[in-house]
């Protein structure tokens, strides 16, 4: 094993960075000896997957294990749909294997870049988590290496407290080394892509509610959250369903993942830098509404490939740059139907008041699954991305604390892979399951080898 390396990682939202060891093992030699490695030293680990999520889940200022070397794919059977792969492996990696021999997997993130460990560490929703399920319905078993070093198989079963404790547990409980997932037939890659004006809230809670009737299998909305008065909650609705017709090559399919050489006249990081001079509310503001007045007030469809509707932004490289130096923030949050157009509301006009406009606010539905930090459950979540360049340390706290009284009076929950500034007290309202996982936590991994920045903040007593 290669001796850990001193690095400064941060994440995707740039507002937070920390200097720590980093090891990047290669296979399971690699990965036993860190652990030993780290009980030497005293270190606690955290594990990185694609490194894009926006909270400290992979933070750890003594010892972080990358896990981007463990990317083989090591069996894929294209009869039955099933294919087991390292935690490393990255998600467009993966569809270009799958998709062109007619399989998906659901509960997809929005990055092609994100790794398939930290997308089951995190249970990552997709746009089509609303019909399918989470990223863990993909699940048939995965391995872990504990904190022993023994490596143990854990099976897809909702009564099994160690799946539920490490499906979306954070990494808490050890290190993902192998899992095997069940793919979903399609029939072709192309999808029937819809896009249509929604002038105001309750329509468009409406629309997520009548998805199954109009035979839509991916769905989410874009928000204009400057809009107030009667159309307060304006936005455009945007949805797909599979296709039977448009079937291309394997090598056609490739295009629209693979990232080809592209020849700039400014580096994509340089281009962002040069944005932000020109970014503003005003700016934020014009292009919502640019946005609302070009998608049409009725039902346009196209044909396009899938990864076209589903990763929009992979043809933006380093767009977060735009929001340097001070980086910006996400917030996800989740409520019951009958509470989510109050809700949504209410966080809207909470952002007003403190001139902190987002310049993505996006909407979409989900369902539930056994997962003890499940974040979905039956309901609509809405998404909210601010730039911290427009507001002071002081001012973001006391924004962040009303918000989240305005979500635990809801009965909400928030995403723990975005939302970095709600307490352990918060977290235990949204999350009581919690304690379910620390009884496995005294169990498995009794010195608390693996923590993170995020267990350390929300689950370590």
């Amino acid at each position: 094993m290669e001796q850990p390396k001193q690095k400064t990682i941060t994440g995707f939202g740039l507002f937070k960075s920390v200097n720590t060891l980093v090891a990047t093992p290669k296979n399971l030699d690699d990965l036993t000896k860190c652990i030993d490695f780290a009980k030497q030293q005293k270190f606690k680990i955290a594990i990185q997957g694609g490194g894009n999520s926006y909270s400290d889940v992979f933070f750890n200022n003594q010892l972080v294990i990358d896990t981007k070397q463990l990317n083989s794919i090591k069996s894929f059977d294209s009869e039955n749909g099933e294919i087991t792969v390292e935690p490393g492996v990255r998600i467009g990696d993966l569809l270009n294997v799958i998709m062109p021999q007619n399989w998906i997997l659901v509960g997809l993130s929005g990055s092609v870049n994100d790794a398939i460990g930290g997308m089951l560490s995190t249970n990552v929703h997709g746009k089509d988590s609303w019909k399918n399920g989470n990223f863990s319905q993909n699940v048939i078993s995965f391995k872990i290496m504990l904190a022993n070093g023994e490596t143990e198989i854990i099976k897809n079963n909702s009564d099994s407290k160690l799946f539920n404790s490490i499906v979306g547990g954070l990494g808490f409980l050890g290190l993902i080394t192998e899992i095997t997932l069940k793919l979903k037939p399609i029939s072709s890659y192309m999808v029937e892509h819809q896009i249509q004006r929604i002038p105001k809230l309750e329509n468009l809670v409406d629309f997520f509610y009548s998805l199954e009737e109009n035979g839509l299998e991916y769905a989410h909305a874009l928000l204009n959250p400057f809009v107030t008065g009667e159309n307060v909650g304006q936005g455009i609705s945007d949805s797909c369903r599979f296709v039977n017709e448009r079937n291309c090559s394997n090598e056609k399919f490739k295009e629209f993942l693979v990232k080809k050489p592209r020849v700039y006249l400014l580096k994509p990081k340089s281009f962002w830098s040069l944005c932000k001079l020109f970014w503003n509310n005003n700016t934020n503001r014009i292009l919502c509404d640019m946005r609302y007045r070009k998608t049409p007030t009725s039902n346009i469809k196209n044909i396009v490939p899938f990864p076209k509707y589903q990763y929009p932004h992979s043809a933006k490289p380093n767009f977060n740059f735009l929001f340097t130096p001070s980086g910006f923030f996400e917030i996800q949050t989740i409520f019951r139907k009958d509470i989510a157009t109050q809700a949504f509301m209410e966080l809207l006009s909470l952002s007003r008041s403190f001139k902190l406009q987002p310049f993505i606010c996006g909407i979409k539905r989900h369902k539930s699954d056994s997962s003890y930090l499940s974040f979905a459950n039956d309901g609509l979540s809405i998404t909210m991305n601010f730039s911290l360049n427009v507001i002071t340390t002081e001012q973001r706290d006391e924004y962040c604390k009303k918000l989240t009284a305005i979500i635990l009076k809801h009965d909400g929950k928030t995403y723990l892979a975005k939302h970095p500034y709600f307490s352990k007290d918060d977290f235990h309202q949204m999350y009581p399951d919690y304690k379910k996982i620390l009884e496995l936590k005294s169990e498995y991994d009794p010195d608390g080898i693996f923590s993170s920045g995020a267990t350390q903040r929300l689950l370590i007593d």
